[in-house]
């Protein structure tokens, strides 16, 4: 699999009445770098809405993801996952604001998590 690397360049001019200063430098973003979203907000206002992995499932598959309560009892479960959690449960009920914990399973062997990765997921409820 390729991972494609971005460089910018930049450069910062400061000026104040008595004296100057000039700087540059690179940034380097790298494509294969992806976070998991520590949570969401699912309130339709276009801003972490939903559990968004798109970045995990392009890069290594996504086998499984998994959600459960505080009390382990899983109650979300997608197979090929890639954004869909919009906190509700796969009985399409919508889950209250809490802290939910998730499982992913990959279809090869991500280069940052492993095989698996297991986490917790805060959902915010706008009431």
């Amino acid at each position: 699999m390729n991972f494609k690397t971005y460089l910018f360049t930049f450069s910062c001019l400061i000026l104040s009445l008595s004296c100057s200063s000039d700087d540059s430098g690179e940034l380097n973003a790298n494509q294969n770098e992806c976070k998991i979203s520590g949570g969401i907000s699912p309130n339709q206002d276009g801003l972490n809405d939903n559990f968004d992995l798109s970045c995990l499932a392009d890069r290594t598959g996504i086998a499984t993801l998994e959600i459960f309560d505080r009390n382990g009892r899983k109650i979300y479960d997608k197979d090929n996952y890639r954004d869909e959690f919009i906190g509700d449960s796969d009985t399409g009920n919508s889950l209250v604001t809490g802290t939910y914990f998730y499982e992913i399973a990959f279809e090869i062997e991500d280069p940052e998590y492993g095989f698996s990765v297991k986490g917790a997921l805060y959902i915010n409820v706008e009431q």
